[in-house]
């Protein structure tokens, strides 16, 4: 069978109001300060450094970051040679991780925000994570003592496959 068939296959983005919230007001100063340097050069001579720097401001922070975190998104598969996880655009591989090396495998409820200090790729005190929303994944043991949690809205079919890859 081909290595690359999925058996299971799921993204996730952030789509929740309040995180949209954070970002619109984190840029919005960008926006504004590019507004001010446009209506500023409308009848008077502005000073050229000033003017290439609200474009960066207004480029760097305005534009590119909200296209960034729009561009993000967790993608698990499981694999029958192993689990795959990217996180869009951070990881430019896939992160694999193979079967032997899985002792145990778990999915639970977990609180973002205590365990492992909220979403995204986070080290905590658990451990590392990969979420993008929600409170349930996936918790994997390592034989080193190591876990790993990735985030999932369907947990329990994520579980499922991957034990059945342990199986194998």
């Amino acid at each position: 069978m081909d290595e690359h068939f999925a058996l299971f296959h799921e993204e996730q983005r952030f789509t929740q109001w309040w995180v949209w919230l954070i970002v619109i007001i984190g840029v919005a100063p960008a926006w504004y300060i590019w507004w001010r340097y446009l209506m500023a050069r409308t009848g008077s001579s502005t000073d050229a450094t000033e003017g290439v720097l609200a474009w960066l401001v207004w480029l760097g922070v305005g534009v590119v970051l909200p296209v960034l975190f729009a561009s993000m998104r967790l993608v698990t598969q499981v694999r029958h040679d192993g689990v795959y996880i990217r996180f869009v655009p951070f990881h430019w591989r896939w992160v694999k991780i193979e079967p032997e090396r899985i002792k145990g495998v778990t999915a639970r409820t977990y609180n973002p925000l205590l365990e492992y200090g909220g979403w995204g790729i986070r080290y905590g005190a658990h451990g590392k994570a990969y979420n993008i929303s929600g409170n349930l994944g996936v918790e994997l043991e390592f034989a080193d003592g190591r876990t790993l949690l990735i985030g999932s809205r369907r947990a329990e079919e994520l579980e499922k496959a991957i034990r059945s890859i342990l199986s194998a």
